[in-house]
């Protein structure tokens, strides 16, 4: 019988390293005993997946981490097909953070999971994770450096739209991908962040590139504020990132925009706070 919570974790170092340290966790409470049985190896397909795929070559191995969590609704049944339901989180344990409400697959005991040209309901939908994990992890290696990856993921998802039974889902995400992939100062300011840090960190550090890049971060982030507002996604970057954003602020002397970082990520006040007791 499974267990209630089923967990695995496989670190693995490829070829093609983009993720290496990879969990699956399924909470499958709601399903049946029947269907509980036929998940069995699931968690283990899945890491393989993200770990053992062989992700596109000509980007440098990334060794990304990534927590994914499955949770399962009732199954249903769908034309003369068993669908599985779930709802499924994906975080690389920083600033990604992405939530399917509406997954829908099929699953039978052993099936592994494989990077193919055809369509699965599960494997492209975590192909398509992938890409928007890898896009936004390249994106701080250099400005607009994941456009590609953003590309392969608006793909996939147009390709998908004609699937049977879940064409709607993927509409949702051709919509999603664009939103992630136009936010172009968002994702600007992530590659001036990580300009920041680098400069910070080198092994003698570079503070008047340090102003540079952390005076460009935050003009680019009151251009995302002022055009769209303070939405998830800018908010999910600030707080993964603010102890840095604010040391690398304070470091600089740049005490107004420090202040300012209370306004746009006013969940990471007292860190800011903190940081602002230092002030001359």
């Amino acid at each position: 019988m499974l267990r209630l919570l089923i967990g695995v974790t496989l670190a693995a170092g490829l070829l093609q390293a983009q993720f290496i340290d990879v969990t699956c966790d399924l909470n499958v409470e709601r399903l049946k005993e029947s269907d509980r049985q036929e998940l069995h190896g699931l968690s283990e397909a899945v890491v393989a997946f993200f770990t053992s795929s062989a992700w596109e070559q000509e980007i440098g191995d990334l060794d990304m981490s990534l927590d994914i969590q499955i949770i399962f609704l009732p199954s249903i049944t769908l034309g003369s097909n068993r669908y599985y339901q779930a709802q499924i989180l994906f975080t690389n344990r920083q600033d990604q953070v992405y939530f399917v409400r509406d997954a829908k697959f099929i699953y039978g005991r052993g099936r592994g999971l494989i990077l193919s040209s055809m369509f699965d309901p599960l494997a492209t939908l975590l192909e398509y994770y992938a890409y928007l994990l890898i896009a936004g992890e390249l994106d701080t290696y250099a400005q607009l450096g994941g456009s590609a990856y953003y590309s392969k993921a608006s793909t996939l998802a147009q390709l998908s739209q004609s699937a049977p039974q879940l064409g709607r889902s993927w509409g949702n995400r051709i919509k999603q991908v664009e939103q992630y992939a136009t936010n172009l100062d968002l994702r600007r300011a992530k590659a001036y962040f990580y300009a920041g840090f680098d400069a910070l960190g080198a092994e003698e550090p570079d503070m008047a590139a340090l102003k540079e890049a952390m005076t460009q971060f935050y003009q680019a982030l009151e251009r995302v504020v002022l055009r769209s507002g303070i939405k998830r996604q800018t908010t999910m970057f600030l707080s993964g990132h603010a102890e840095e954003i604010a040391e690398m602020l304070a470091q600089t002397g740049m005490w107004a925009e420090l202040q300012g970082m209370i306004q746009y990520n006013p969940d990471s006040e007292r860190i800011y706070g903190e940081f602002l007791k230092g002030r001359p």
